[in-house]
């Protein structure tokens, strides 16, 4: 029970710290000019990924303790807690991980218009993001090219943060203009999503760079085809081919809301049909980016040569 609890914590850590720093963090990058949505208080939704997210923290943590001890978590006593928190590096990134989400937590719930708490709560659960590489593959690479592989593994994340974060703010809007139509607002949201076209391409090609770093600091860019005969690099490839994917799906929306924005500008569509055709796509390809964020958290605590 406790073997197949662990990967899905680790699936749902890195699925709402991802989904709360992209929430917020794009609300203020790429939809600070949506006057309509600065009346809104933060949705059920986050308050309730926001309360969640110190919980499933903690519980990975007790289950890696009792991992590395070698026994059932039930057996943990607080000796061995405090040892391994207050006493390792994974401990460490867990006291700082713990202090970031609870002061998110507290920033979300006093938002209430303030854009100051909106910055606060981005950049705490951004900071969060960045700690899940001081554990697993980047901390296993030792001195100043270890700072470098941590660094390029935090910026890799928030490049993925905010591009998911874009996707699901998207999808959200869309299925909102699509049963309230209102000309204005989805006209302000195709105009939003095109414009998002230089930012996503910057994103894409920072997750695509950063990520091709990775890899080499890993297991090495020569060894690619051996590592992907591994389940590591099966894992890998697959989740390069989702991301291509996503990528597919960026450009058809952005020639999409292009053409949708200019029609609408012109009237010769309703919203209705403008939006329409991006609905179907946005969610295939928000469940594409659910994939890869599992896929992630499945393969970072794997080794590259394991057979």
């Amino acid at each position: 029970m406790e073997h197949a609890l662990g990967p899905v914590l680790r699936i749902a850590q890195y699925a709402l710290l991802m989904g709360l720093f992209g929430w917020s963090a794009f609300w203020l990058l790429g939809l600070r000019s949506f006057d309509w949505l600065r009346a809104e208080r933060a949705p059920g939704f986050a308050v309730l990924a926001a309360l969640v997210a110190p919980v499933v923290s903690a519980a990975l943590m007790l289950m890696s303790i009792a991992a590395m001890m070698g026994v059932p978590v039930a057996d943990l006593d607080r000796p061995m807690i405090e040892a391994m928190i207050f006493g390792t590096d994974i401990g460490f990134a867990f006291i700082v991980r713990s202090g970031l989400l609870f002061a998110g937590l507290a920033a979300i719930l006093a938002l209430r218009n303030r854009r100051a708490a909106l910055v606060f709560a981005a950049g705490c659960y951004g900071s969060a993001l960045v700690t899940l590489g001081w554990s697993g593959h980047a901390a296993a690479t030792e001195g100043g090219l270890g700072l470098f592989h941590r660094l390029n593994n935090g910026i890799h994340l928030i490049s993925a943060g905010l591009w998911l974060g874009a996707i699901g703010w998207f999808l959200v809007l869309t299925f909102r203009c699509y049963k309230s139509p209102d000309e204005t607002q989805t006209h302000a949201v195709l105009k939003a999503m095109h414009a998002f076209a230089p930012m996503g391409i910057s994103l894409v090609a920072l997750v695509a760079v950063t990520g091709t770093v990775n890899s080499h600091l890993i297991f090495g860019l020569p060894n690619v085809a051996v590592t992907f005969a591994t389940p590591y690099g099966i894992l890998l490839a697959i989740k390069l081919a989702l991301v291509a994917a996503m990528v597919a799906f960026g450009a058809h929306h952005a020639r999409v809301s292009r053409g949708a924005a200019t029609a609408m500008k012109d009237g010769n569509v309703y919203p209705a049909q403008a939006l329409g055709a991006l609905k179907r796509t946005l969610i295939a390809e928000f469940l594409l980016g659910v994939l890869v964020i599992g896929l992630v958290a499945a393969f970072g605590s794997m080794s590259p040569t394991m057979m």
